[in-house]
């Protein structure tokens, strides 16, 4: 799911050892940057990198697969 009203995307993504979760799940990061949401939609597959920006969980790198 693409949010850009809320500047945030939902994505189903393996583990990430650097923030901790240790387990796949599916949940909303914020983006780093808005102009992010515009080259995503729905059903798209990325790869990315999150990290934690001021106590919010967010997507500070991503590229699409091809």
């Amino acid at each position: 799911k693409v949010d850009k009203a809320g500047g945030k995307v939902t994505l189903s993504h393996g583990p990430l050892t650097n923030l901790g979760m240790n387990m796949p799940m599916t949940m909303a990061f914020r983006v780093k940057d808005a102009m992010w949401l515009d080259q995503m939609k729905e059903g798209d597959k990325i790869r990315f990198v999150a990290d934690s920006i001021n106590g919010a969980i967010t997507v500070v790198k991503f590229e699409p697969v091809k």
